[in-house]
């Protein structure tokens, strides 16, 4: 008769890596509340007492994953952004990266950071951190753009809070489905090119 195979048992980084990946997939398909022990456990096959085992805290669980979602999306768009030359379309390449409608689920992802953050210290603090990560890549642009002569700025640092506050603002219309997508983003796009001293122009994209 045919033997059943053994399950091989994986290594205590192994299996910390597959719960980290499995809270990753239903924190992306069901958002950051459904990261739970039930909901982790039943996604990769096993017992919520495993995961506890692993994450006795699921509040740091929680919060690990938004980070990773998070930081991820950050280098990914920093990439695509140094390969941009000259900082007036590299910030015009940033707008685009943050209105992409294949980024929406991210951005779902914040708005449950800050609702489930109000509770979640470790969670708040993941938030904070690459809100820092994101405000740092637009000032970093300014600064450039303000050294080369193209953008007229006092405060960089004010126009990297000024773009995120009205990118935040934005996708909260977005859940609501309060105004139209180009309507959200020109918001976003011609109050940033008043804010650099740039033509509108500059910063939309070719299509």
């Amino acid at each position: 008769m045919p033997t059943t195979p053994t399950r091989r048992r994986l290594s205590p980084a192994e299996r910390e890596a597959q719960i980290a990946d499995a809270a990753i997939a239903v924190a992306r398909a069901d958002g950051l509340a459904a990261v739970t022990l039930r909901g982790v456990a039943a996604s990769i096959g096993v017992a919520p007492s495993l995961v506890a085992h692993y994450h006795p805290a699921m509040e740091d669980l929680v919060g690990e994953t938004f980070r990773a979602i998070a930081a991820a999306e950050v280098a990914e768009v920093a990439a695509i952004v140094a390969d941009v030359h000259g900082p007036g379309a590299r910030l015009g390449a940033l707008l685009s990266c943050i209105a992409d409608p294949d980024r929406d689920d991210v951005a779902a992802l914040w708005a449950d950071a800050w609702s489930i953050g109000r509770t979640n210290t470790v969670l708040a603090a993941a938030a904070r951190g690459v809100m820092d990560d994101w405000q740092r890549l637009a000032t970093g642009i300014v600064v450039e753009g303000v050294r080369a002569g193209v953008m007229r700025v006092d405060d960089p640092d004010a126009v990297g809070r000024l773009l995120f506050a009205l990118v935040d603002a934005t996708n909260g219309y977005a859940l609501v489905d309060y105004l139209d997508r180009p309507t959200r983003e020109g918001l976003v796009r011609t109050t940033i090119a008043r804010a650099v001293g740039l033509d509108e122009a500059s910063l939309t994209p070719l299509s």
